[in-house]
């Protein structure tokens, strides 16, 4: 099944959903129980059940608009299936079965770019949107009304970094990486990126140590813009892959002629067999931790770490102890 595809559609659902609980908040309980049943739905079509449905909703628009969002998916990968069923009935030779999954693959791919390039403006529209609301701007919001809000703007904000991640991988496969190379302080970058991250911290309640003395003064060559995806991808990785109130370490030194950023979490373990693939394209954990995502985050950072002619490890002790080290050239 094409988890990108179902992700993208997935997440513009759900905040369907919380817009519809927003506008139904004088029958929030009955709205909340709606809510629960299409989510439980939505975990099982992640998990590869094409065939769930929503019924018995108090909501029947809502339920209307969840089973047609599943008939969508469904319709798509029988037509997959049934373009790659014809295939193999014809006695094509090996060479055009290549040729026509390259450009099965290519038609996919393209279509993921295009979507996500045309969601991209409405996306930042609702989010601006959604600021102005908290701000007060049209009135005074209760505290359901707040709480929602802010619900939705979290959602917002992780499927704004979803469709940047895509975007910025479907053109660094289309060609090279474009680079904006300039030369600036480490330590401050680093401790930028921390800052700007807080209120997602904050939100879980994780403790944040941050040892960056022995790069204070170090200047080095680097695209503050893509440079800053990666550190937020590592730390946003930190938190979702540990216990809430748990400590994450973050770590910067220089090691003969490289600068490397290390961020340290308690998890409950990766296996050797995950380490050898977490840095690849669309492998995720969401399973293992019970959580979504697409798996596109790591991959992606790998590649602009690789740009800059530097790499990111992966570690994992007995006790869970998850390390990611950026390592990074010094300027020459």
């Amino acid at each position: 099944m094409d988890f990108l595809f179902i992700n993208i559609f997935l997440a513009i659902f759900c905040l369907i959903l919380i817009v519809a609980v927003l506008i139904n908040t004088n029958k929030y309980n009955k709205t909340i129980r709606d809510v629960n049943k299409i989510s439980l739905a939505i975990k099982r079509v992640r998990y590869g059940d094409i065939y769930i449905r929503v019924k018995n909703l108090n909501n029947k628009e809502l339920e209307t608009a969840a089973n047609r969002l599943f008939e969508t998916i469904y319709d798509r990968e029988m037509m997959i299936k049934e373009y790659q069923t014809t295939l193999a009935k014809k006695n094509l030779s090996l060479e055009k079965i290549i040729k026509q999954e390259k450009q099965l693959q290519l038609f996919k791919e393209e279509f993921a770019a295009t979507l996500t390039h045309d969601m991209k403006v409405p996306v930042i529209a609702e989010l601006n949107s959604i600021n102005y609301l908290l701000e007060g701007r049209f009135g005074e919001l209760n505290e359901k009304q707040s709480e929602i809000l802010n619900l939705m703007k979290t959602s917002n904000n992780d499927l704004k970094e979803l469709i940047e991640n895509m975007l910025e991988i479907y053109k660094l496969e289309q060609k090279d990486l474009n680079l904006n190379i300039t030369e600036q302080n480490f330590n401050d970058f680093i401790n930028t990126v921390i800052a700007e991250m807080t209120p997602i911290i904050n939100t879980s309640e994780h403790i944040i140590t941050s040892d960056t003395e022995e790069t204070k003064e170090i200047f080095i060559e680097f695209d503050k813009m893509q440079l800053k995806r990666v550190i937020k991808n590592l730390i946003q990785n930190a938190l979702s892959y540990s216990p809430n109130k748990s400590e994450i370490a973050i770590k910067t030194y220089i090691s003969m002629d490289c600068i490397k950023f290390v961020i340290s979490n308690q998890s409950i373990g990766m296996s050797k067999e995950d380490l050898s693939k977490i840095f690849n394209k669309y492998y995720s954990l969401h399973s293992k931790y019970k959580s979504s995502g697409t798996g596109l985050g790591l991959y992606l950072s790998q590649q602009i770490a690789i740009a800059h002619n530097g790499k990111i490890e992966a570690d994992c002790n007995e006790d869970g102890l998850t390390s990611f080290t950026l390592t990074l050239p010094l300027k020459h």
